[in-house]
């Protein structure tokens, strides 16, 4: 997970790419400012040639939401418990 309070659209753009590629099955950017939590899941290669992988799914989600993790799937995390 990535705690983002200045460098948003990197987290969500060039690291998002790196941990893709990275084989990283779930990545996670708490966007401190815009009070939510950004979820990608199932990265996937992008077009041949272009040498990088990106995810297949990104999901957004306010502070009232809950959201489990693949990693523990029996557990729902509060958004709001993560946000300062």
């Amino acid at each position: 997970m990535e705690v983002s309070a200045t460098t948003l659209d990197y987290d969500l753009t060039t690291e998002a790419e790196l941990y893709a590629t990275a084989g990283i099955a779930e990545y996670w950017v708490l966007d401190v400012e815009g009070r939510a939590l950004h979820v990608f899941r199932e990265p996937e290669p992008l077009p041949t040639g272009l040498g990088a992988t990106a995810y297949r799914v990104r999901t957004t989600h306010a502070p009232s939401a809950s959201v489990t993790s693949l990693a523990a799937p029996g557990a729902a995390v509060p958004v709001t418990d993560l946000l300062p």
